[in-house]
C-alpha cells in the first residue's frame, strides 16, 4: 500500500492522531478520511455516507450497510495510520512532531559515510524532507566542516562528501 506513497506522505499521515482519526471517522465519516489525508476515500465514503444518513434508514440492508460503515471506516482509518508509522520506522523516517535539527544532521552524515557521496536526491529519498529544508541543514554541515560539495566528474552533478 504505501509503495506507492512519498515518504512525505508517510510522515503525516503517521503523525496523526489516532483517536482523533478513530472519533472523526465514526461521527463524520468523510471528514475522518480528510483528517488523514485520504481524499479519494472521503470523496467515495461521502458518495455512500451522505444518502444513508439522508435517508430513512429503517429497512434491514440499508441500515447494516450504514452500520458496516459507521464501525468498519473508523477502524480502517486507525489501521491506516499504524500501517503508516510501521511504513516510517522502516523507511527510517522519524513520525515524531519534530525532528531535531542535530538528528538530521548525525543522519545525513551516516548516509554520506555509507554511499561516499550523496546527492540532494539522495537525502531528499533518504530523510523524507524537502529540498528546502535539507539546503540548510547541509550548508550549515558544510560551514562547520563536516562535509563538502562539489560537482561529480562523471555527470556533473552537486555532491555531498563526508570530511
Amino acid at each position: 500500500m504505501f509503495d506507492t506513497k512519498t515518504p512525505q506522505q508517510v510522515r503525516k499521515l503517521a503523525k496523526k492522531s489516532t483517536w482523533g482519526a478513530g472519533l472523526l471517522t465514526f461521527f463524520l465519516t468523510p471528514v475522518g478520511y480528510l483528517y488523514t489525508g485520504r481524499k479519494k476515500l472521503a470523496l467515495i465514503t461521502l458518495a455512500i455516507w451522505l444518502p444513508l444518513i439522508l435517508a430513512d434508514v429503517d429497512d434491514g440492508p440499508l441500515s447494516a450497510l450504514l452500520g458496516f460503515l459507521i464501525i468498519g471506516a473508523p477502524i480502517e482509518n486507525v489501521m491506516a495510520i499504524h500501517k503508516a508509522r510501521g511504513a516510517a520506522k522502516e523507511l527510517g523516517i522519524s513520525a515524531g512532531q519534530e525532528e531535531n535539527a542535530s538528528d538530521l544532521t548525525v543522519t545525513l552524515l551516516r548516509f554520506a559515510q555509507e554511499k561516499g557521496e550523496v546527492t540532494m536526491a539522495d537525502c531528499v529519498i533518504k530523510t523524507g524532507k524537502s529540498p528546502e529544508e535539507l539546503r540548510g541543514t547541509l550548508l550549515e554541515m558544510e560551514h562547520q566542516d563536516l562535509l563538502r560539495s562539489g560537482n561529480r566528474e562523471s555527470d556533473g552533478a552537486v555532491v555531498y562528501r563526508i570530511v
